[in-house]
């Protein structure tokens, strides 16, 4: 049986997702302080006032940017989590987590960028709900799971947060593949050693 037509964007919904990818690639270089609405307006070919027909402001617009990543990610790891029935189905994760991270690259700068900085900036304390969610969830899916046996919470939080480095930090290394070889990291060859790469650390780490 087909499965139904894609149904097409508006306009609306087209020009709001300009001013998204635009919005991303500005918060991730310069960070939510430093990123205004007229670059933003610019970046998308519109006047700054044309942006409130879409978001109400930064904040409206820079929260709907991390839900747009953020979101699949979070359902992707409940879904996975659900069906999880053995630590070695956590191995898988971090290479689901790769292929949507793929489809926004640049989120992975955006958190350098806000958990580097000014802890009570907005842009912070937005994408750090954001990560608390995902770094809970992550725990105590481990702990009711009893996956790591033996292991304390600490070392439950420590591995969930050495698998959100590895899969995040990819993004952030072209600058250093292009030292030593020659390629586009998020091109189709190299995501699969990367994905290859994560199934083997991860596994190893989890059931060691």
């Amino acid at each position: 049986m087909d499965e139904p037509a894609t149904k097409p964007l508006t306009k609306g919904q087209r020009t709001a997702q300009r001013l998204m990818d635009v919005a991303e690639n500005l918060f991730a270089r310069q960070g939510y302080e430093g990123t205004t609405l007229r670059q933003i307006a610019d970046g998308a070919g519109l006047q700054e006032p044309g942006i409130y027909n879409h978001f109400g402001g930064k904040q409206a617009l820079y929260e709907a940017v991390l839900h747009r990543a953020l979101n699949p990610l979070a359902q992707a790891m409940t879904d996975h989590l659900e069906t999880a029935d053995d630590v070695r189905d956590f191995t898988d994760l971090p290479a689901v987590m790769t292929d949507l991270l793929l489809d926004h690259p640049q989120m992975a700068a955006l958190f350098q960028q806000s958990l580097q900085g000014d802890e009570s900036s907005l842009g912070a304390q937005l994408v750090q709900a954001w990560l608390e969610r995902l770094f809970r969830q992550g725990v105590e899916s481990l702990e009711a799971m009893g996956a790591a046996s033996g292991q304390d919470r600490d070392t439950l939080a420590i591995n969930v947060i050495a698998m959100f480095n590895l899969t995040t930090g990819y993004f952030l290394s072209q600058r250093a593949f292009d030292s030593m070889a020659e390629g586009d990291l998020t091109s189709t060859a190299n995501i699969a050693r990367q994905k290859a790469l994560l199934r083997r650390v991860i596994r190893a780490m989890l059931v060691s």
